[in-house]
């Protein structure tokens, strides 16, 4: 990697008259217990010496005072980072703050590992503090907790997304005092900050989906959709997605991820390639091993978790709705590969957008997927935050889907926990008990029915 030239800073003026004295009378020049040692001839380049337990240190310069003063305070630096380091506390807490960050998301995050959506997010969640840290030329040592409440300020307007921001930079502060650019203090002060509202703000923290869904449309209904409802969803999605009515009804029975689903392929070799989740009609699943990312490498587009798996594709005697999905994802398939041949969708996939390619998931809410919920009336009203802009969520979303399919697994299907964990590629089996063997609107009517069996069981008794 070739090193970048060094920038003159000019000396003051103490300082260029004894450079100017040293050049002179060639004699060494001791500052700071470092070494400068003018060029006896011409062509030479100036020499800064120093040493720090006995390690040697050095520079060199061309014959611009600016450029020797520049190679004298990058000593310095160097000197003072060595100290700071062997005394135990951050030697790079000189360091742009900036810079640090940017770092910090190129690298992966502190274990290097962000992939997928991760590295984007984290570009947006710190921006706000890297243009404030840019604007004011912080550096790491100024990072306290009056910069973070201001960078909060400007990023964000609702107590949720602060709780998230500060939780990053929590991470990012943890990671920074092992790296040298922070001390504890500093990630102690930054962890006490809490967001608040704008004085004046009538603000109050929306409900959950799930809790603005039961207020909105009944305490008897939940946030996992009913099988009439995902039936009403995939005729509503069609008017407005050629393939809509099979995305809903594959995402109800599957339980894919969007970012899994949209890169369906009927291409066996587009699969291999680790551009697409194989269709596998012969064998009756789908081959999920990647998800849609810009990652360049397989690497950088596996599954979340890591988790390779083949999703069975259930017969139309287990789907409640009556919908076909291995008919109908062995036509579009069929097509798929027809449309790969005229060079129409390159990567056969099963659901692209309008232009063959990998549907985008921002694109696909905001111009198919909320038109849908619109004319089914599931947008519920929306909730004002701290700078007083409407915000509005939906009763149900495409990832809504994949509750209902962990539901229809567990109560219809009887699968078992670990198979349910296995074919929803769920991080845990705490995570698939808390949110996926939960309660359902059957459940609630299975406790009614339990309690009439039991009344006219009583009665019965009795009358004998």
């Amino acid at each position: 990697m070739k090193t970048t030239r060094r920038k003159a800073i000019e000396p003051n003026a103490k300082f260029a008259r004894a450079l100017t004295k040293a050049l002179k009378n060639n004699s060494r020049l001791m500052v700071d217990g470092i070494t400068i040692i003018p060029p006896i001839q011409a062509g030479q380049s100036w020499r800064l010496r120093a040493s720090f337990n006995n390690r040697q240190l050095e520079r060199k310069s061309e014959n611009v005072l600016g450029k020797v003063n520049a190679a004298f305070l990058s000593l310095v630096a160097e000197i003072e980072t060595l100290q700071l380091g062997a005394l135990g506390l951050p030697e790079h807490s000189n360091k742009s703050l900036a810079e640090v960050i940017n770092r910090y998301i190129e690298q992966g995050g502190p274990k290097h590992a962000w992939r997928g959506k991760t590295p984007a997010n984290r570009t947006e969640d710190f921006n706000h503090l890297i243009k404030l840290a840019e604007k004011e030329n912080l550096k790491c040592e100024n990072l306290n907790a009056s910069v973070v409440r201001r960078y909060l300020s400007n990023a964000t307007a609702s107590g949720k997304r602060a709780k998230g921001l500060i939780g990053v930079i929590k991470t990012f502060t943890k990671w920074g005092v092992g790296a040298g650019y922070f001390s504890t203090a500093q990630v102690d002060a930054v962890s006490a900050v809490v967001w608040q509202a704008p004085q004046g703000s009538n603000y109050k923290v929306a409900p959950t989906r799930r809790e603005q869904s039961k207020l909105h449309f009944g305490t008897d209904d939940i946030a996992v959709p009913t099988h009439e409802q995902v039936s009403a969803l995939a005729a509503e999605l069609q008017k407005h997605y050629i393939y809509g009515e099979g995305l809903v009804h594959v995402s109800a029975n599957l339980g894919t991820r969007a970012n899994e689903t949209f890169i369906f392929t009927a291409s066996k070799k587009v699969h291999e390639l680790g551009l697409g989740n194989y269709v596998d009609i012969a064998e009756e699943v789908v081959r999920i091993h990647w998800q849609a990312s810009n990652g360049k490498t397989k690497a950088e587009r596996v599954t979340k978790n890591n988790k390779f798996r083949s999703v069975v594709i259930p017969p139309v005697e287990g789907i409640p709705t009556g919908f076909d999905i291995y008919e109908w994802l062995k036509t579009r398939s069929r097509k798929a590969l027809e449309e790969q041949a005229v060079g129409i969708n390159p990567l056969a996939l099963i659901f692209p957008s309008s232009k063959g390619a990998v549907m985008n998931l921002e694109y696909f809410n905001r111009e198919k997927m909320r038109h849908a919920l619109d004319a089914l009336g599931w947008k519920m009203p929306a909730w004002v935050d701290a700078k007083g802009q409407p915000r509005a969520m939906y009763r149900f979303t495409l990832h809504s889907l994949r509750d209902r399919f962990g539901t229809t697994a567990a109560d219809e299907w009887n699968y078992s926990e670990r198979q349910l964990l296995e074919q929803g590629s769920w991080a845990d089996s705490e995570t698939v008990r808390k949110f996926y063997l939960g309660t359902t609107d059957e459940t609630h009517n299975s406790v009614k029915q339990l309690h009439k069996s039991r009344k006219l069981f009583t009665k019965g008794n009795r009358a004998s």
